[in-house]
């Protein structure tokens, strides 16, 4: 395995030709890519199954890092729609802010967004953690069924609607949707908080919080 950067320059490249030069370089083994992104293509990174370390250098579009299994991806800018759509396994970082859907579907692994996000965030969650360092739009944790999102600022209206299962942690304020409670944090629920600000070098005072979860767990059928 090499440990030099490979840089591949995005200027003269489409999304697919830029998808094809990351496989490439994954097939020889190269483990620590930085993709300059010169405009916001949709769908840049995707489907990667690897624990390669993927640099997007500027602001993709929509579907940076949908279906990842297993890559550290860190994107250097803002993304567009959906980042992390479905992924499975690994961790997403964007450094600024994201547009609507953050997350949407994820079964595993950590997405971290350094600034807002847009509308249903977490929506369709099935285990994966994604964490908002600022506000976010409605509709969040819509259907989700399991995992954490956690938001350091102000979430929209209908926070957790129609939620079956997880937790959804608010630092700021927020307006809960139908079959969603409100709670005190436990003890666990600190502690799990404390350990992810660490990681993630995020400066919030977890007392301020508010903890999210289903009223019941069959909210369709009465």
């Amino acid at each position: 395995m090499t440990t030099e950067e490979k840089v591949i320059s995005g200027k003269y490249m489409t999304t697919r030709t830029i998808n094809v030069e990351i496989k490439k370089a994954l097939d020889e083994n190269e483990k620590n890519l930085n993709i300059e992104v010169t405009k916001p293509f949709d769908s840049v990174a995707v489907g990667l199954c690897c624990d390669a370390d993927i640099t997007l250098a500027g602001s993709p579009g929509d579907f940076a890092g949908a279906l990842n299994d297993g890559a550290k991806i860190s994107i250097k800018g803002n993304t567009g729609r959906y980042v992390g759509n479905n992924m499975t396994s690994g961790e997403i970082i964007v450094e600024g802010s994201a547009d609507d859907g953050v997350g949407f579907g994820t079964y595993d692994g950590t997405i971290m967004i350094r600034g807002n996000a847009g509308k249903g965030v977490g929506q369709l969650n099935k285990g994966g953690t994604i964490i908002i360092d600022g506000n976010i739009g409605d509709l969040s944790g819509l259907y989700m069924l399991s995992g954490n999102i956690i938001v350091t600022g102000n979430a929209g209206n209908d926070t957790g609607d129609w939620m079956i299962g997880g937790s959804i942690y608010v630092g700021g304020k927020f307006e809960t949707g139908t079959n969603a409670v409100i709670k005190e944090l436990t003890l666990d629920d600190k502690l799990k908080l404390k350990k992810l600000f660490d990681a993630y070098s995020i400066k919030s005072d977890i007392e301020n919080f508010k903890k999210i979860e289903n009223k019941e767990i069959r909210p369709f059928y009465g």
